[in-house]
């Protein structure tokens, strides 16, 4: 049996039947297409995940979220017994601590100016940002110790909101409303993108935290807050100590659970990487689907072939063709429509992955993986297909067929 021979017959029988070749081959495309499109979207979504957390989240950091055993508001409301005043105790009774910051938060708010409203986030910090926070100003200054200590109004904007409320204007100088209150724009806030929460963070206004929570939100406690450590091999023992100090200074006993969650690098780590495991596993399965479908349209073309290629079929079994060979011959001609068609579909999928990524703000990834994937999977689908279709044609008997 000549392999060649067969698969360049497979070759010309796919442009002899055209239309049934079209049909044949346009789900695999468009199976192949989504897969590769899914698959480069999943990957580039997990390394900006991982770029995001890199580079806000270093080794030596811890951070401490009000609410015990929840990383979010609460059914129940709020969880109050954060304060600023336990980071300072923190820094100040914890060996290994080199630095922390308070962190307060309101979202949706509407902000002013002029005639122009946006609704966003409001997050309240202290003058230390740029160190804790691994963020600062692109343009103009962040705020002082001392807008801190006496609450000032002042903010420093992210650059989406800045375009969005201000066009080409300067913002620096610039007043805007929140509620009731008048900010003065001190800076414009370093570019950020996408958090793993999903959150634009150029779309944001920061405020000394004293400011958001005295005139903006009128409470005593904070959402959140990092601890920068001089050693990140001290992080496990550091987020213990912290733990401990959290129970005594906010009266826990024995039999109440913690009232704060601790996130160490590790945790963020598992956390993305869960995330990540679920959106490579069922972004491609939706591509799935699409190639089942063409595995069943393709059978039951195939079947439909053998029954108009009986004679065929009994000629050549009549001069010595076994029944192998005519199972190949079968099963060959799907493989070749399913990989030429994945080909197609590979090259359409990195094309409109590549076109989406540079005229839309979410990041594509294609890579050798996703498509030999494509490829592999489209060589199996031809498999799947061909198999029946083939094994009736190779069980034939010449002379029922010649007849």
């Amino acid at each position: 049996m000549n392999t060649n021979l067969l698969f360049a017959g497979s070759a010309r029988m796919m442009m002899r039947y055209k239309m049934r070749t079209f049909f044949m081959a346009i789900g695999i495309i468009v199976g192949v297409t989504a897969l590769i499109f899914m698959r480069a979207m999943g990957v580039g979504a997990e390394q900006a995940m991982m770029d995001t957390v890199n580079k806000t989240f270093s080794t030596a950091t811890i951070n401490v979220v009000a609410g015990g055993g929840h990383m979010g508001p609460r059914a129940g409301g709020p969880v109050t017994s954060l304060k600023v005043s336990d980071f300072n105790a923190i820094e100040n009774q914890i060996d290994g601590v080199v630095m922390t910051g308070a962190m307060q938060w309101f979202p949706g708010q509407d902000i002013r100016y002029q005639g122009e409203t946006r609704q966003m986030s409001i997050y309240g910090y202290t003058d230390q940002t740029e160190a804790v926070w691994l963020r600062g100003v692109s343009e103009g200054d962040y705020f002082s110790s001392e807008d801190v200590e006496s609450a000032s109004r002042v903010a420093v904007i992210g650059q989406r909101a800045a375009e969005a409320l201000f066009g080409d204007e300067n913002p620096i100088g610039k007043q805007i409303q929140a509620g009731s209150v008048p900010l003065r724009i001190k800076g414009v806030l370093e570019l950020q993108g996408i958090d793993t929460h999903g959150a634009d963070k150029d779309d944001e206004i920061h405020v000394p935290v004293t400011t958001l929570m005295r005139r903006l939100m009128n409470v005593d406690h904070v959402f959140a807050g990092r601890i920068i450590l001089d050693n990140p091999d001290d992080v496990d023992a550091v987020a213990e100590d912290i733990k401990v100090l959290m129970r005594e200074r906010h009266s826990l006993n024995e039999s109440e659970p913690d009232d704060v969650v601790i996130i160490t690098p590790e945790l963020v780590q598992d956390i993305v990487s869960n995330a990540n495991r679920v959106l490579g596993r069922y972004l491609p399965a939706a591509a799935g689907v699409a190639l089942l479908v063409a595995a069943i349209v393709i059978a039951n073309i195939m079947l439909i072939a053998v029954k108009e290629r009986v004679p065929e079929i009994g000629i050549r079994k009549a001069v010595g063709a076994e029944d192998g060979q005519i199972n190949f011959q079968f099963l060959s001609e799907t493989i070749v429509v399913s990989l030429t068609s994945g080909v197609f579909g590979a090259g359409i999928g990195m094309a409109a992955a590549i076109v989406y990524g540079n005229v839309s703000d979410v990041p594509m990834v294609v890579t050798i993986g996703s498509l030999a994937l494509g490829l592999g999977a489209a060589v199996l689908v031809g498999i799947f297909a061909g198999v029946m279709p083939a094994r009736q044609a190779s069980a034939l008997d010449p002379v029922n067929a010649l007849r």
